[in-house]
């Protein structure tokens, strides 16, 4: 079948295939792209020579990964800008001397092997010229030069489906110009005209750029300012496959690296309702295992290639390891992470904190209020009041010494608003609503023992001196940079005792995230129904649970965790072998933990779904029910626990499951039929719970992690982020709040340190504690 043929049978679902983002369209993007050196720049070079090259590591010391540089601990807190040159003071101001300057290294590619750095070097110099004490970490752009697609066509990626060819050769069709740093920002527009991921080609010419340019800067003055590089490709720069929404890759690269391909019909289709069948779609499975392993397996060697070309001096990091928010997932989630996670070559990892958008059909689409299908608020992602949540998987990531970095990026009351439409959230065109937006999101990167960076669009937006370039907005982040200060002397070791391990494999064998389009009412553009509903929705009443939450990954459980966490969620391992069903139950035997399962756990064998597999996992069984039906739970009102939760649209999914025998406590039913949905079993030494849907509501949550005896924080529902001697808590409602600390903590305006503290906080208000030396 013609790929026209097919995607006209597409039909509805295909009529809608997203072209961009709402709002993150860069139309003239202007300003300097840098200036070759002149007599000035020279002189200011010149002035560095007698500075060493500089020395940046992370180490993994007093509980969490830390930043050094030159030797002594430096807070990991970064500016970056649309435009640094204008916006750089600001950060002068606010005692951040770690700038991200975004450089294009394809402009500076001229021809196979020959490079010209000289104006990327001329306008670091200038940002010098505007804070002498500046360090560099720059966001590296692998963009591919026309010139280099045009000489190896076979090399570039091919689709599966037709491609809008507005998003085909951007650059020259638009005539875009370069941006500041001589970067451009395609990566919005969606370019589909790209290298293949599996080619080797474009990975060895890639590797040779990247050694000429950090080999020019070991021989640059630059040196001893350049405390590491951060490389970026894909679209948004974040290894997010180009051209996702039109099935990639079907190149011969790719063919030859993750062959045999299936068809575009065998990868959008499952043929067992949301989830596939392992016995008859086994090679779509192992096929979107390769492919993700490609991917992952790319960015490790060119980590390993940048840090050899500067001996290890300095850091290496890029963006990667999301299970949040994954847009186009089966395409672009990053779900093979181990390569990445595992490479000694990468120091940190960074990603955009959530951008979870409503799903109130009377809201503005930026505004951030999350509920279920029984109307039932899980809570807030940006703006006033949420949660200002991190994508990753932070514990996995700490047992690693990688350092996380947060990208933080919420417009403000300087907003002209032509920008990306509020981006800052509800409430953050007020003063107020400014300063408590930034203070929730610098106040979790220090509670949570990780870093940030500021990135300031507002330069593009009409806002000269930027988002953030007001007296007000430079003292409130004056006074949590201080803070930062303060942590080098602080324990940051983990202390929470609820997780929620997730699961990477199960996306293989969902249903892809393009098939089931529209979703009417759910508030879901790119994601797919179970990274939306399971893990993206269910963060936010997480998050408004209380207590810390050690987020990880489902293959890093170990049995010292089920002995230390209370309550473990695990939304979506659904794709399990034999063995790792053996491995989990013989790690929760005797643990004193208890598990919360969600929808299908372990159903999904080699031999096809096997519901024996599923009840040796959890302890129950189960009746298949396989008639379509809302995935909607009505439980008894013992308490303020919600009488309904789950997951209501126009679409009725299936398979759905029901709980079945005499030994077990039923906490809710189905709406339809009326069969056990929710259900408790005391198992060898350990407690099993049983959830059909997601998300569960915070009530709910708290109920369940007070009678697994994990501690909770507060008395009402609030955000509250913590390390072994940091803690943020942040009001989601107006009120009196008790915080209960398992350690003394004293507020950050000052005062005794204490175990519990008690104060009025406004919705949204952020109050922040730390540990007495």
């Amino acid at each position: 079948m013609k790929r026209r043929d097919f995607l006209h049978r597409l039909g509805a679902t295909a009529g809608v295939l997203p072209l961009m983002p709402a709002g993150l369209v860069f139309d003239d993007i202007d300003g300097p792209a840098g200036e070759p050196p002149d007599a000035a720049t020279r002189a200011l070079l010149d002035t560095l020579r007698g500075e060493p090259p500089c020395r940046a590591e992370v180490r993994l010391e007093r509980g969490a990964p830390r930043l050094f540089l030159n030797g002594e601990e430096t807070a990991p807190l970064f500016g970056l800008s649309t435009s640094l040159l204008a916006t750089v003071d600001n950060y002068r101001q606010m005692g951040i001397r770690l700038l991200q300057p975004q450089l294009g290294l394809a402009s500076a590619w001229t021809g196979p092997g020959r490079y010209d750095f000289t104006r990327l070097e001329a306008y670091l110099a200038r940002l010098l010229e505007r804070h002498p004490d500046a360090f560099f970490f720059p966001r590296l752009q692998l963009q591919t030069p026309i010139w280099w697609k045009e000489a190896h066509p076979d090399e570039t990626a091919t689709y599966g489906l037709d491609y809008d060819e507005r998003f085909y050769d951007v650059i020259r069709k638009r005539n875009l110009p370069l941006a500041e740093g001589d970067h451009h920002f395609t990566n919005f527009y969606g370019e589909a005209w790209e290298a293949s991921y599996a080619s080797e080609t474009w990975k060895r010419d890639t590797t040779a750029l990247l050694h000429a340019f950090v080999r020019f800067i070991e021989a640059s003055p630059l040196v001893s300012r350049m405390m590491g590089y951060f490389f970026v490709h894909g679209r948004t720069e974040e290894w997010n496959v180009p051209g996702a929404d039109w099935l990639p890759d079907y190149s011969t690269p790719m063919a030859r690296a993750a062959g045999p391909l299936p068809s575009p019909r065998e990868r959008l289709y499952t043929c067992y309702g949301l989830l596939r069948d392992p016995a008859r779609e086994a090679a779509v499975i192992d096929f979107y295992r390769r492919f993700h392993e490609v991917r992952a397996r790319l960015v490790a060697d060119l980590a390993a290639a940048v840090k050899e070309a500067m001996g290890g001096r300095v850091l290496c990091g890029t963006f990667f390891a999301y299970l949040m928010e994954v847009p186009r997932i089966q395409e672009s989630g990053h779900l093979r992470p181990r390569a990445v996670l595992d490479s000694p070559h990468i120091d940190l990892l960074a990603c955009p904190y959530t951008y979870q958008s409503t799903n109130d059909p009377d809201a503005e689409r930026w505004e951030s209020d999350l509920y279920d299908g029984a109307g039932n608020w899980l809570g807030r992602a940006r703006g006033v009041a949420g949660d200002g949540a991190f994508r990753v998987m932070l514990a996995s990531l700490h047992r690693r010494g990688k350092l996380f970095i947060s990208e933080i990026d919420p417009s403000t009351y300087l907003d002209t608003g032509k920008s990306w439409p509020g981006i800052g959230g509800s409430g953050h065109e007020t003063k107020t609503g400014t300063r408590r937006i930034l203070r929730r999101d610098l106040g979790r990167a220090f509670a949570e023992g990780t870093g940030g960076w500021l990135y300031d669009f507002g330069p593009h937006y009409d806002v000269p001196a930027g988002w953030y370039g007001d007296g007000p907005i430079i003292e409130t982040v004056r006074e949590v940079v201080h803070r930062f200060h303060t942590r080098s002397r602080l324990d940051l070791s983990p202390v929470a005792e609820i997780a929620l391990a997730g699961d990477t494999e199960s996306f293989f064998a969902t249903e892809h995230w393009l098939a089931a389009r529209p979703w009417p009412g759910q508030g879901i553009r790119y994601s797919d129904f179970f990274n939306h509903w399971f893990l993206n929705a269910q963060a936010r009443p997480l998050n408004r649970l209380g207590a810390p939450v050690d987020l990880l990954y489902r293959f890093d459980l170990t049995p010292e965790d089920l002995r230390r966490y209370r309550l473990v969620l695990v939304p979506n391992a659904f794709l399990l072998a034999p063995d790792e069903v053996d491995r989990l139950r013989a790690m929760l035997a005797g643990s004193g933990t208890t598990v919360v399962w969600y929808y299908a756990p372990g159903l999904l064998g080699p031999g096809g779904p096997d519901p024996e597999q599923m009840a040796r996992l959890t302890g129950f069984t189960f009746q298949v029910l396989d008639d379509p039906g809302p995935l909607l739970i009505e439980m008894g009102r013992e308490d303020d626990t919600p009488r309904r939760f789950g997951v209501m649209s126009p679409a009725y999914y299936h398979p759905r499951f029901a709980v079945t025998g005499d030994d077990i406590e039923v906490l809710g039913r189905w709406t339809t039929p009326r069969r056990p949905a929710l259900a408790r079993r005391v198992m060898d030494g350990w407690t099993s719970v049983y959830a059909g849907t997601a998300p569960l509501p915070v009530e709910l949550l708290r109920r369940l992690a007070a009678e697994a005896g994990a501690a909770l924080w507060t008395d009402r529902p609030a955000i509250v982020a913590a390390t072994r001697s940091t803690a943020m808590l942040v009001a989601t409602e107006t009120g009196t709040h008790t915080l209960t600390l398992p350690l003394p903590m004293q507020p950050e305006e000052g005062g005794p340190a204490r175990t519990t503290h008690t104060a009025h906080l406004d919705f949204g208000e952020v109050r922040l504690f730390h540990a007495t030396a």
